[in-house]
């Protein structure tokens, strides 16, 4: 057996929860994980236990804790000397300076830098900036290994900024039973209910939604729809009140408000029938879309992310338009009036999330990639990439 001496070390950059979110819920998969048993995992906590509504709102309590974060950064490259350096990559000018801090002394100290990009924006933010800061990104980036991308969709984000084999897929998983739906009671008419949790805003598509009830009510009266999740915006808010007020869905909407555990979040999924993620914002792979699946919902979803890779048309989910309330209003209605579809596209999404985005599919990407950065493995120019799920179609010498 091989001593924890003897073992690759990794340091893990990243917040654990609290709060939840796409990127800790991932750092914890990451660090409770068996890659114990293959790697000396160390890690530098980036969290900010404020809560939620200060995940990418810099402020002064930020710069305070970063400069703690980034003198215990130094300590530990002093110190450990890892192999491997992972961490998440942000995708605005003031997260890319934080984290240039981050990647630079890592590369300096000798560690392979590997970053995972959590979203899907990374691209529209670098074309937009000026050229200096595009010299600063094409700077960093060639002091890192590898880039993780969520998606086959997005491994064009990094075209011209990283060789196409040193770009992986890895997208997110999640630990989730078997949700057992609730049963209809015979007796009762049936009412459809048809879900949105996430955080309530313009950007994950709250008030395209609110905006598609209307059309759909004055067809099918049998529905309910639950809004999940807090307001990340207090005009968004008044505005979807007073949406709620002028069209009389008082008796259509339900919004249940913070989802502070995981039996609440649970049990709003088992008493759904459908799932709607109508984002308007680009996205990465939202970890409520992978919930979602593994609690036999079909989802309906735009165009944004990887969610086209995520969720397979017409066996798991329908797509619709971005911005488009009479379009989603229509593929609800195409879901309402075929029962037999929410039921056989429900179990299709069960099965694509155990064969696909299970956290164990995740944490062995994870390692086959802290593998190929710490030298297990050779890269191979001329593969064209490292496959999806990290490594698979790697070919290795």
């Amino acid at each position: 057996m091989i001593g924890m001496s003897a073992l690759p070390k990794i340091l893990v950059i990243g917040p654990t929860p609290p709060p939840f979110h796409g990127v800790s819920v991932a750092t914890e998969a990451v660090l409770k994980s068996a890659l114990r048993e293959r790697f000396r995992l160390e890690h530098l906590d980036l969290s900010d236990r404020r809560g939620i509504q200060h995940v990418d709102k810099p402020d002064l309590h930020d710069v305070v804790l970063f400069l703690k974060q980034w003198w215990r950064l130094i300590a530990m490259l002093r110190e450990e000397r890892p192999a491997v350096t992972y961490l998440p990559l942000s995708q605005s000018t003031i997260g890319f300076l934080r984290d240039s801090f981050l990647i630079l002394p890592a590369w300096l100290s000798g560690s392979q830098v590997v970053l995972h990009l959590h979203g899907g924006n990374f691209r529209t933010w670098y074309d937009s900036r000026w050229f200096l800061m595009k010299a600063s990104v094409r700077m960093v980036l060639r002091r890192v290994s590898y880039v993780a991308v969520l998606g086959e969709s997005l491994r064009h984000v990094f075209d011209g900024l990283m060789a196409p084999y040193r770009i992986a897929v890895v997208p997110n998983g999640i630990s989730w039973p078997v949700v057992r739906k609730l049963p209809h009671e015979p007796h009762k008419p049936r009412r459809f209910r048809i879900l949105h949790l996430s955080t309530l805003s313009r950007l994950k598509g709250a008030l395209v939604l609110l905006s598609a009830i209307p059309i759909i009510v004055k067809v099918r009266r049998d529905v309910e729809f639950i809004l999940a999740g807090p307001w990340s915006d207090e005009e968004d808010r008044r505005q979807a009140e007073a949406m709620i007020a002028r069209h009389g869905l008082t008796g259509h909407v339900v919004f249940t408000g913070p989802v502070s555990t995981l039996d609440h979040k649970r049990s709003i999924y088992s008493s759904a029938d459908l799932f709607v993620f109508p984002g308007v914002q680009q996205e990465g792979q939202p970890l409520v879309v992978l919930e979602a699946m593994a609690s036999g919902l079909p989802v309906l979803f735009t165009d944004r992310g990887c969610l086209r890779d995520t969720v397979t048309e017409g066996e798991c989910g329908l797509e619709v338009r971005s911005g488009d309330p009479k379009h989603l209003a229509e593929q609800i209605l195409w879901f309402l009036d075929r029962p037999e579809e929410i039921e056989r596209m429900g179990r299709n999404a069960r099965q694509r999330f155990e064969r696909f985005y299970t956290s164990e599919r995740f944490v062995r990407h994870v390692g086959d990639l802290f593998t190929l950065a710490s030298g297990g493995w050779r890269p191979r120019r001329d593969v064209a990439s490292v496959g999806v799920g990290g490594t698979e179609r790697h070919q290795v010498r």
